[in-house]
């Protein structure tokens, strides 16, 4: 997104581009920023031409619902659709374009550069960060992965995936080392609270956020939206252990 800096209203923030235009302003989140655009026939082209995979996202969706996932290969565009197991093939960008337009006319779309966040085994994963203020500052309530099922593009429980917890990620699926771990989980405090700072100002009523934030495999984090109104019963009430959920919900009641 370029342009100077514009007025911000509090009806903006659960929109994904207005979102990632109040990270890209400050540089200690914009570090952590994939390239977003809203999306038009010319960030299309432009996106397609500098990433091998892109992401089509409406603008204020929720549940995964609406996603494409669009590669390029030699001579050959791949698409994805997040409800269909279908893969679609297209041999030239108009092609592609047309039928993207189709599918994305009936409401505001961002085109987002894809991360190969993906385990061992190729499947696609993300976090959910929880933070929440609590006396003043922000704290992080909890922390879990969604592991999305077999060949699925996206992670969501309500599309298949599996929430686990953040040490079963890093060592059965991604065989990061103890230094590993200690090294991203870092990085991921400063991510996670460095977001929220940022983006709590322009909604100054929410006492708390999620992060999504991916890792790509060069253990690079990268944040790919924040969510206003998270919610916990899809995500850290479906883990196996109960700690994470329990003690955001105890926050809840003392985050103002």
């Amino acid at each position: 997104m370029k342009g100077d800096i514009m007025p911000i209203t509090r009806s903006q923030v659960k929109s994904k581009t207005m979102v990632a235009y109040i990270l890209q302003s400050h540089d200690k989140s914009n570090i952590y920023l994939p390239d977003i655009e809203v999306l038009n026939q010319r960030n299309f082209e432009e996106m397609l031409e500098k990433h091998e995979t892109v992401y089509l996202k409406p603008d204020r969706g929720r549940k995964s619902k609406g996603i494409i996932r669009i590669r390029r290969t030699e001579g050959l565009y791949l698409l994805r659709k997040s409800n269909e197991e279908l893969e679609y093939k297209f041999d030239s960008q108009p092609s592609l374009w047309s039928s993207v337009r189709q599918w994305t006319s009936h409401t505001r779309y961002v085109i987002q550069q894809g991360i190969n966040s993906v385990t061992k085994d190729n499947r696609y994963f993300d976090l959910r960060c929880h933070a929440l203020r609590i006396h003043g500052e922000w704290v992080i309530g909890g922390i879990c992965a969604r592991l999305g099922s077999p060949g699925n593009i996206v992670t969501t429980s309500h599309i298949g995936g599996t929430p686990i917890l953040l040490d079963s990620l890093f060592t059965d699926f991604l065989g990061y080392s103890k230094e590993d771990q200690d090294q991203v989980m870092e990085i991921l405090q400063d991510c996670i609270l460095n977001a929220v700072n940022v983006v709590s100002p322009v909604y100054p009523r929410n006492w708390e956020f999620a992060v999504d934030i991916g890792l790509d495999t060069d253990k690079r984090v990268w944040i790919y939206e924040v969510n206003n109104e998270p919610l916990i019963r899809g995500n850290f009430k479906l883990l196996t252990d109960k700690k994470l959920y329990e003690k955001i919900r105890y926050l809840r009641t003392i985050a103002k």
